[in-house]
C-alpha cells in the first residue's frame, strides 16, 4: 500500500461512523493545542493551521472512497487509456503493493464496478485559514497594511483646536 493509503486506513473511518471520526480527528488536533490561539504566535497558529488543512484533505480523500465503494474494499487508480470496438477494454494504473496485487490477482475475470469519484471536487472552502497577525494593524490600514477605504482621510490642517 502507498504511504497516503496508510496514513488514511490509521484514521480509521467507518461509513456508520463518518461524521464522529471526522471530529475527533480535527479534535485532536485542537486538544494537542499547549497555548491558546489566541497567545500563539502567527507563524505558531500557521503551523497548526497547515496541520489541520493537510488532515482535513486526507480525511475528505478518505472519506470520499468510504461513500464511493459502498462497503467494499476500494482500489485507487486511473484510467491510462482505453480502446472502444465490440467492448471497451481499459488499462488500469494503480499504485503497486501487495493488497492490489492481490485484490487483482483474486478478481481476474469478475465482475467489477468502477466509481469515478475524485475527491478534488470536495476540497473547497469558504475562505482561506490565516493566522491572526502578532501585530495589530495600524489604525487607517486593512490587514494587510493598506490605506483602508473606509477610514475617512483627515486633513490635519481642516481640524481646529478648542481650548
Amino acid at each position: 500500500m502507498t504511504d497516503e493509503t496508510n496514513e488514511d486506513d490509521a484514521l480509521d473511518l467507518a461509513a456508520d461512523t463518518l461524521h464522529g471520526d471526522l471530529r475527533d480527528a480535527v479534535l485532536t488536533h485542537i486538544r494537542s493545542m499547549e497555548t491558546p490561539w489566541s497567545k500563539m504566535s502567527e507563524q505558531a497558529q500557521g503551523d497548526k493551521i497547515y496541520a489541520i488543512n493537510n488532515a482535513c484533505e486526507r480525511l475528505v480523500r478518505r472519506a470520499v472512497a468510504i461513500v464511493a465503494s459502498g462497503g467494499h474494499t476500494p482500489m485507487f487508480g486511473r484510467i491510462a487509456k482505453f480502446t472502444v470496438k465490440d467492448e471497451i477494454k481499459a488499462e488500469l494504473v494503480a499504485p503497486s503493493s501487495v493488497g492490489n496485487i492481490e485484490m487483482i490477482a483474486e478478481n481476474i475475470g469478475q465482475p467489477a464496478i468502477i466509481i469515478f469519484a475524485s475527491p478534488e471536487a470536495f476540497m473547497g472552502q469558504k475562505a482561506e485559514a490565516k493566522p491572526d497577525k502578532d501585530q495589530p494593524a495600524l489604525p487607517g490600514t486593512d490587514d494587510d497594511g493598506e490605506s483602508d477605504p473606509e477610514t475617512p482621510a483627515v486633513n490635519p490642517s481642516s481640524v481646529t483646536e478648542e481650548a
